[in-house]
């Protein structure tokens, strides 16, 4: 049994991924970790957890402000990490992927936990081959704080990796929305959209249930990217 930590367990997505762990059969949830959980239910800091626990993998989808820590904290205490949370910055990365080194543990950083957005940048990078001239758009509930996304990033750096340029990113904040996004090719007299629709955070669950089942394969460091343990 694969014991699971959740930090930003009471946010909108962390509470969903801890339902989801209850409900397996190869899963516990070992604890909840959030400020308000402080004294409560669970612990209100990922020291305490990690020292209270005997967890195998934590779960990260807090906020860019602690995620590197939450992170740091975890690979001090000798567990895993999958890393939900974006807005962290390159620097941010590196330091985490020098102490997943030194401490031997993989962490998988993923912008984006649903199945069907790695298609769609997979898609997209493989139009740009062709059509190299777009644009990426990404919409997100008000209280996302990051932006561009983390999953507009990736898309960008793929498709960078493909034309050698890097299309613009357009970033809307509407109440209603959860995750969308678009990649729009331009030739002459035509467009192509390459669309993601996210309707409710149900739709990360599996991509987040995947990676806590199969970060244990992975080499020590930083890893990016759903589509590392999709294949």
């Amino acid at each position: 049994m694969t014991r699971v930590l959740v930090g930003g367990a009471t946010g909108k997505l962390g509470s969903v991924v801890c339902d989801a762990i209850v409900a397996t059969d190869d899963l516990t949830l070992a604890g909840r970790v959030a400020r308000s959980l402080r004294g409560g239910d669970g612990f209100g800091s990922m020291a305490e957890a990690v020292a209270a626990t005997e967890a195998d993998v934590l779960v990260d989808v807090t906020a860019p402000d602690v995620g590197e820590a939450h992170a740091l904290a975890a690979l001090g205490g000798g567990i895993p990490v999958v890393l939900g949370t974006t807005g962290i910055d390159a620097d941010g990365h590196a330091r985490i992927d020098a102490a997943a080194r030194a401490a031997g543990l993989p962490v998988l950083f993923v912008p984006n936990f649903a199945i069907t957005a790695v298609l769609m940048m997979r898609l997209a990078a493989e139009a740009a081959r062709i059509v190299p001239d777009c644009a990426i758009v990404e919409e997100h509930h008000v209280n996302k704080k990051d932006h561009p996304s983390g999953t507009a990033k990736r898309t960008a750096d793929l498709i960078e990796e493909v034309t050698g340029t890097r299309p613009p990113i357009s970033s809307v904040r509407l109440e209603g929305l959860v995750a969308n996004q678009s990649v729009v090719f331009g030739a002459t007299a035509q467009t192509l959209e390459i669309r993601h629709v996210t309707t409710s955070r149900e739709a990360f669950v599996p991509g987040v249930l995947l990676s806590v089942r199969k970060i244990g394969a992975l080499a020590p460091g930083l890893h990016v990217g759903l589509d590392v343990v999709l294949d």
